[in-house]
């Protein structure tokens, strides 16, 4: 093939993305704990050199997620002169959308059907959540990323037969591994596996799964066994148990369950605009024996289908988790509308048909980006408590009962975290004035459990703009023995 006639689509694609994933990324403060918890973690890593075991601003060690992602926004921190900003944070999540629509397209090439690997990156690039999340700071964006090169390597390795392809595919779970867990080779396996089955393919000897697994292991594994030792079990006890297996199964009491279908409605939505054309797509595949037998429609179909139904039987769910499914189904619908194209040649309107979706899709977002996103970032109150709060102290200013990531990132260190009255009774009687942050509902307990203390009010998160958001906190403050402070 003419290296050249690739080119051109390629970075229209690239231009493409690059205008809806990266302009607005430093435009909005952390507002997420997840982005906020990511920036603690990096920032302590640039300070302090935790790096195997990250830890959060009050030094509590990272057991909710294996530390891959926080490498990566501590490392694009420290290009950026070693202060983790929302950048940083968020560059990751960005540059990933656009690998993995860039890899579509070179699915497609490679595969010798260019049209598909171009429209199954507009289609991926401009579903309305892939986009979203392409501006938020979550692991969830590289897993994807992780996900689709594991399962379009093993494409092209069985396509071409070459075990290099394998390999990065096997890499790339590996790494997944070090992103999000398990859950990074369980979904590459339920794809895969589902379709070994349709092909009938069950010789063992026949597979790369001999030396695959191991392979990915040999990149995940060392981390999680000598963390685990450092951590006395508690990476186990903690991630593996509850944030796998408790949350999966639904017996982590403080997570709500959600019913079977709940992906039903959340892909139609998040999917926009492309979901409106998935029943028109699915008619069209069992209608047409020829579309069943088309291997590029089959990959399409299986792998959405086996990541929703396998997330579907978890009794915990969540809208981002379904990001790796979205791929697939942009191949999918790919080869629906190349083979649709094909039959409408030399027709102009499909065409400006997809012009005009895809200028509404750039429209929408800068948009929102200027007038929505703009005035929510107004509103926002935690910057401004933070800069209220350490404006009278630069001593550590304690959490009590309270998870705030975001208001703990922009207070800085020194923060610390308190679960027990006994041990906010201490912390009150310091010869300092002290910064307490509570949930409401402890402070109205304070003068009870605290009957020799003395505490002053100092605000309510409920008093500032945007506070709905969020659990409502109070700030109160310690009188101190040597000085009243303001």
């Amino acid at each position: 093939m003419n290296h050249v006639r690739p080119l051109l689509p390629g970075l229209f694609l690239a231009a493409f993305c690059g205008v809806l994933f990266f302009p607005f990324l430093g435009q909005r403060d952390l507002t997420r704990s997840h982005e906020a918890r990511a920036a603690q973690n990096a920032q302590m890593i640039l300070d302090e050199g935790h790096w195997l075991v990250p830890r959060l601003f009050d030094r509590h060690i990272e057991l909710q997620k294996p530390p891959l992602f926080y490498w990566v926004v501590a490392a694009f921190g420290w290009l950026g002169g070693g202060r983790v900003d929302v950048w940083a944070v968020r560059l990751p999540s960005a540059l990933a959308a656009l690998a993995c629509v860039m890899f579509l397209y070179f699915l497609g090439v490679r595969s010798q059907r260019p049209r598909v690997g171009l429209l199954a990156g507009l289609i991926l690039a401009s579903s309305v959540h892939f986009t979203w999340l392409a501006q938020v700071g979550r692991i969830d964006m590289p897993l994807t990323l992780t996900i689709t090169v594991a399962l379009g390597a093993s494409y092209l390795g069985r396509l071409e037969g070459r075990w290099f392809w394998h390999a990065l595919g096997y890499t790339a779970v590996g790494l997944g591994m070090l992103l999000k867990g398990p859950i990074a080779l369980v979904l590459p396996a339920l794809v895969a596996g589902t379709v070994w089955i349709f092909e009938r393919r069950f010789a063992w000897r026949s597979t790369t799964l001999w030396w695959g697994v191991p392979l990915s292991l040999m990149i995940a594994a060392p981390w999680y066994v000598w963390a685990n030792w450092q951590t006395d079990n508690q990476l186990w006890e903690v991630f593996f148990w509850y944030h796998n297996v408790e949350r999966g199964l639904g017996g982590a009491e403080a997570l709500a369950a959600h019913p079977w279908w709940f992906y039903g409605p959340r892909l139609a939505v998040d999917l926009l605009p492309w979901s409106l054309a998935i029943p028109v797509a699915l008619w069209w595949f069992a209608c047409n024996p020829e579309a069943r037998q088309d291997d590029g429609a089959h990959f399409g179909l299986i792998w959405p289908l086996a990541i929703v139904l396998f997330l579907s039987l978890m009794r915990f769910k969540r809208a981002d988790y379904l990001l790796p499914a979205y791929p697939g189904l942009a191949i999918f619908l790919a080869v629906w509308a190349e083979r649709w194209w094909t039959n409408r040649a030399p027709a102009l309107w499909p065409q400006a048909g997809l012009a005009v979706v895809l200028v509404s899709c750039l429209t929408g977002w800068l948009a929102f980006n200027l007038l929505y996103l703009s005035s929510a970032e107004k509103a926002w109150p935690y910057r401004t408590i933070a800069e209220e709060i350490r404006g009278r102290t630069e001593k550590p200013v304690i959490f009590f009962r309270a998870e705030s990531h975001v208001l703990a990132y922009h207070l800085g260190q020194p923060v610390t975290t308190v679960l027990e009255w006994e041990n906010l009774e201490i912390w009150a009687n310091r010869p300092f004035p002290v910064y307490i942050v509570m949930p409401e509902n402890c402070a109205w307990e304070w003068q009870e459990r605290l009957p020799t203390t003395a505490l002053r009010e100092v605000l309510r998160t409920s008093a500032y703009p945007g506070h709905a958001r969020d659990r409502p906190l109070v700030v109160l403050r310690s009188l101190g023995t040597t000085a009243a402070g303001p």
